[in-house]
């Protein structure tokens, strides 16, 4: 099926996933990378500024990407932005619509 809102993708994600790896005889839990270059839209949804004495400034921030991108909640992504910034987030809650995913992220930055 062809997305039509596709063409406002223009960020790029790498989708990193928690999983077990077994290292000799340990299992251990390491952020391992699913995905990379894939196109999404990172949008900017509201800021509240909370917090005293020190206050931090808590953005929500919603993603938008493909349906045959494999994204889930908890997954840690690294965001390149149009202008060449670099963002990291963890993904909260997704939900898919008729064309794409729509995911919840959130990012605490100090003031």
């Amino acid at each position: 099926m062809l997305n039509p809102y596709a063409v406002m993708y223009d960020t790029k994600m790498d989708v990193y996933r928690w999983k077990e790896v077994e290292e000799g005889n340990i299992t251990k839990h390491k952020k391992v990378l699913v995905s990379s270059d894939r196109p999404c839209r990172y949008s900017s949804s509201g800021q509240v500024s909370t917090g005293s004495p020190n206050p931090s400034i808590q953005n929500s921030h919603t993603l938008f990407c493909g349906l045959d991108e494999d994204v889930r909640e908890g997954d840690h992504l690294v965001i390149t932005l149009r202008t060449g910034k670099v963002v990291e987030v963890d993904l909260g809650e997704c939900h898919p619509y008729t064309y794409q995913w729509q995911c919840e992220i959130k990012r605490d930055d100090n003031a």
